[in-house]
């Protein structure tokens, strides 16, 4: 067996606690041997995003790992890679954006057949100026952004303490569908910044991961193990102890051992990360609206201030948006956007998003009356 520490990541969600308790096992059954003598670390990344129920059932797992094996979870953040949401980050921000917001600024807005070309000149199919030459999209000009709003953003552009806000503010915007920065910079890279002086020592790393081939086409392409070479010879392995597991099956694990589940899983949501992630869906949004209304504020007023370090939005004068428009029809006079209000009138819809829902209003005035209820879609409420 090579030298290699191992290491478990924690999110609080379903599949990280089964690959948890897997490691678990493995200790009670074969002791540190089976890891090559070297206790297994298990980090968790607070990101600042998060539902405060997930925060305290990762603290339920801690005690719980504390308790059967003596190990703890330690905790990571963007905070403590330099040059990432720091001080410096942020100097550098404000120099860009002095210089950059003081131009006039030009887009080229690409569609339909150009969109083509431009990606048959990417290709390398055609040059860019076979391109270029029969482009004739519509160009949107921006003027120079006036210096009091300029002054006004330079004022906001310091560090809060809050990795994602600040990640946010960092870049301008939130995180989309495609371009999904925050699981990098929040989550991956904190965690990262650990395990990379034990690399660059000479030490391989293995990673259990907590990822399921039913989640989505995309990590059904992943493979179970995943190898890579670091220039010191040391091995990165990514392993997927439960790749072929179902979702009954990550619950059926923590049920054997007597672990609780995150009770958001019975308050409606099937996500537990992000409060609340990008990549929600309409009655899970519906849901999380009606529960935590004070979340909501948070997110009303982080958007109130990414909209201010935001080119667009702070001329405009609009809140900047979390949820992109793949993941919620948005208001077509503003872009398509969807800020936070705009977004849960839309989720107590019914379907076609136009008119609202008889059913969801008797649902919501039912809650006031009697309460939440339990609500589940992986039927722990049963």
């Amino acid at each position: 067996m090579i030298a290699a520490q191992h290491f478990g990541s924690i999110s609080g969600g379903k599949d990280s606690q089964a690959v948890l308790c897997r490691m678990v096992e493995r200790i009670e059954r074969k002791g540190l041997a089976a890891f090559g003598n070297r206790a297994p670390r298990f980090l968790s990344a607070d990101n600042g995003h998060e539902n405060p129920i997930t925060l305290d059932h990762i603290a339920y797992l801690d005690d719980w790992l504390r308790q059967r094996t003596g190990l703890r979870i330690e905790t990571v953040s963007a905070n403590d890679v330099p040059g990432l949401t720091d001080a410096a980050a942020f100097a550098r921000k404000r120099a860009m954006l002095r210089e950059e917001w003081s131009k006039e600024k030009r887009r080229t807005r690409h569609k339909g057949a150009c969109n083509q070309r431009r990606a048959a000149w990417q290709a390398g199919t055609i040059t860019r100026a076979e391109w270029t030459a029969r482009c004739n999209c519509p160009v949107l000009v921006s003027p120079p952004v006036p210096d009091p709003l300029i002054k006004q953003a330079l004022g906001l552009l310091h560090p809060t303490g809050i990795p994602f806000l600040d990640m946010v503010m960092l870049h301008g915007r939130f995180p989309g569908t495609k371009t999904r920065f925050c699981t990098d910079e929040t989550k991956l890279i904190p965690m990262m910044h650990r395990k990379r002086p034990l690399l660059d020592a000479g030490l391989s790393i293995i990673d259990w991961i907590g990822e399921r081939a039913d989640e989505s086409p995309a990590r059904a392409k992943k493979p179970p193990i995943q190898s890579k070479r670091h220039p010191t010879g040391a091995r990165r392995v990514l392993y997927r102890p439960i790749f072929r597991w179902s979702a009954a099956d990550a619950f059926a694990i923590s049920e054997r051992h007597g672990l609780k589940h995150n009770p958001l899983y019975t308050m409606g949501m099937s996500r537990v990360g992000c409060s609340t992630c990008i990549m929600v869906r309409k009655r899970e949004l519906r849901a999380w609206a009606m529960r935590f209304p004070a979340e909501v504020d948070r997110v009303r007023e982080w958007e109130r201030l990414v909209g201010l370090v935001s080119r667009r939005t702070a001329v405009t004068g609009t809140p900047a948006s979390l949820l992109p428009a793949p993941t919620v029809p948005g208001d077509p006079a503003d872009h398509g956007r969807a800020t936070i209000d705009w977004a849960i009138a839309w989720s107590r819809t019914g379907r076609g998003g136009h008119n609202y829902d008889l059913f969801l209003d008797l649902e919501r005035r039912e809650a006031d009356e009697q309460g939440l209820r339990c609500d589940s879609e992986y039927g722990l409420c049963e």
